[in-house]
């Protein structure tokens, strides 16, 4: 009986058997270089929010006209980790980043503690 040999398939250097290398970059079709994940940092403790951190929250507050509309696509944003919330202090967090950003006027005081 003769053995078959098996050819080894060269497929192209991303399939599924051969995935990409995470030491390289993503480019798209223009070849500019993106990544998937970009670390995101608490906008009250400083501290990165790990990928895993399914507790924390991102905040979109709108920016808004004279006559109370929204201006579409002007909005800041504020981050917190799920620390800062298992800690309880997110409100406190959110006054803080809102008093420091001109939303809210005399609700600290001037040092930000309470």
């Amino acid at each position: 009986k003769k053995k078959k040999k098996k050819k080894k398939k060269k497929g192209p250097a991303h399939s599924p058997r051969y995935p990409p290398s995470p030491f390289q970059a993503m480019q798209n079709e223009e070849g500019v270089k993106v990544d998937l994940y970009i670390p995101r940092k608490c906008s009250y403790s400083s501290e990165l929010i790990q990928a895993k951190d399914h507790a924390s929250i991102q905040i979109n507050i709108p920016l808004v006209d004279a006559k109370g509309v929204i201006i579409p696509g002007s909005f800041t944003t504020f981050a917190l980790t799920g620390k800062v919330r298992a800690q309880g202090t997110s409100d406190h967090a959110l006054t803080v980043l809102a008093t420091k950003s001109g939303y809210l006027k005399k609700v600290l005081p001037r040092n930000g503690a309470i």
